[in-house]
């Protein structure tokens, strides 16, 4: 190999009068190629990438910044080895995912034979374009997923998969790791170690996500297909014991009675009543919605469905009351986003709304005497949950919840097997 190559700073011009550097300055990174041959460094620009969302990424940051993105990200133990990185969130995860990518990229390039000249690994690296081949190692599936939910505007959902893939390095001891290890046995045992520190629904998590990895490589390589190691007969992920959260109809009319003087709780029985008649629709998607809009589509699943699922949004005299105390500027029907908020912006005040709408949501639930571990997400269960004892056959709701799989619905009626259960044994008892 002819060179090396690492991230830098492109701080020229930005001394202060006694020689020292302004540390909130945000500076371009650039990649910094060093020449073993000739001892010469040569820096270089990264352009700047459009999202899919149309957001425009710089590469820039302040040095306290840069020091968190990529210098100081890696996590070591007291003997030096690296367990893990540090978790960032937001832009600063967007550009160090997206730095990672171009680091894979120019070590790929100053790894090829005859790549002799600094021009031309320039000129390589500006005209890259991936070809969509098989790339036989976990770690860089893992790597391009977070990359396509980052751009997607998935950012949660990036850390996940990046949490995931952290602890499946630290399983493996930070050693390569190629698809046709990940079998049936290797999986078992994975379970059993990881489930010595959490609970079995936090396995399924990490093995849900190894899943879709497993997958997206058997499209690119369809061989992989006779060693898949999930599903029946094979590894089944575990679901934990978890239960639907769900409140009965005499339950949600306490809430929906509930009429307060106080702004922030009556803020969150708003929410949540909106929600449950929305169908459960989730506060991410109620905030975007815009005036006059009748149908939507889920923000979780907009870049992931094969086809788009388009809901229906029928606004009945409660809906259209909350509406009316929480109305939004502009084109913005409710007043938690405003016209041009980009998807950074978008995430930031979702994510302040739901926590101020869940401490308001914990109160109501004290107030009404109604369960502790209330909290937003049992709208959309109660939704289900109700409009199935209703009579409502499960493909219908399924299709109003935006599910892509009946299996997803049918875990949320989860609580529904006890109370079946207990009609049954009833029913035999002589």
């Amino acid at each position: 190999m002819n060179f090396k190559i690492k991230f830098k700073l492109d701080r020229r011009g930005l001394k202060n009068q006694d020689g020292t550097f302004d540390e909130n300055a945000v500076c371009p990174i650039k990649v910094n190629l060093h020449s073993i041959a000739s001892n010469r460094n040569y820096d270089f620009k990264i352009k700047d990438v459009i999202l899919k969302d149309g957001s425009l990424i710089k590469f820039q940051a302040n040095t306290k910044d840069f020091q968190s993105i990529w210098l100081n990200r890696l996590k070591k133990n007291s003997f030096g080895d690296v367990t893990g990185e540090t978790t960032v969130y937001g832009q600063k995860m967007t550009i160090r995912t997206l730095l990672k990518t171009k680091e894979d990229i120019l070590n790929e390039i100053i790894s090829k034979q005859g790549v002799t000249d600094y021009k031309q690994v320039k000129r390589l690296f500006y005209d890259y374009k991936k070809e969509n081949v098989f790339v036989n190692d976990v770690y860089s599936g893992f790597n391009k997923k977070i990359k396509d939910l980052v751009e997607g505007e998935s950012s949660k959902t990036a850390a996940s998969y990046e949490s995931t893939l952290n602890n499946i390095k630290r399983y493996n001891s930070f050693t390569v790791l190629n698809f046709n290890e990940i079998t049936i046995e290797w999986l078992k045992k994975y379970d059993r170690f990881r489930r010595k520190s959490v609970a079995p629904a936090t396995v399924g998590v990490d093995m849900r996500n190894l899943r879709t990895i497993f997958k997206a490589a058997i499209k690119i390589n369809p061989s992989l297909e006779k060693n898949y190691p999930f599903g029946v007969g094979k590894y089944q992920i575990p679901e934990g014991d978890s239960k639907n959260a769900a409140l009965t109809k005499a339950q949600l009319l306490q809430i929906q009675d509930l009429n307060s003087q106080n702004h922030y709780l009556q803020m969150g029985r708003d929410y949540f009543i909106f929600s449950y008649y929305a169908n459960g629709m989730n506060l991410k998607d109620i905030a975007k919605l815009k005036k006059g809009q009748t149908h939507w589509v889920r923000s979780k699943t907009e870049f992931t469905s094969k086809s788009e699922k388009r809901l229906d949004i029928d606004f009945n005299d409660e809906m259209l009351e909350i509406v009316s105390r929480h109305k939004g500027k502009g084109k913005m029907l409710f007043d938690i986003l405003e016209d041009g908020d980009d998807s950074r912006t978008i995430t930031k005040k979702v994510d302040n709304k739901i926590s101020a709408i869940s401490k308001q949501i914990k109160k109501i639930a004290k107030i009404l005497a109604l369960p502790e571990q209330l909290s937003f997400q049992w709208a959309r269960h109660s939704y289900a949950t109700n409009v199935y004892r209703s009579g409502v056959n499960l493909k219908a709701i399924s299709e109003t919840l935006g599910h892509s799989s009946l299996k997803t619905t049918e875990n949320y009626l989860n609580s529904l097997k006890d109370e079946n259960k207990k009609a049954i044994d009833d029913a035999k008892r002589l």
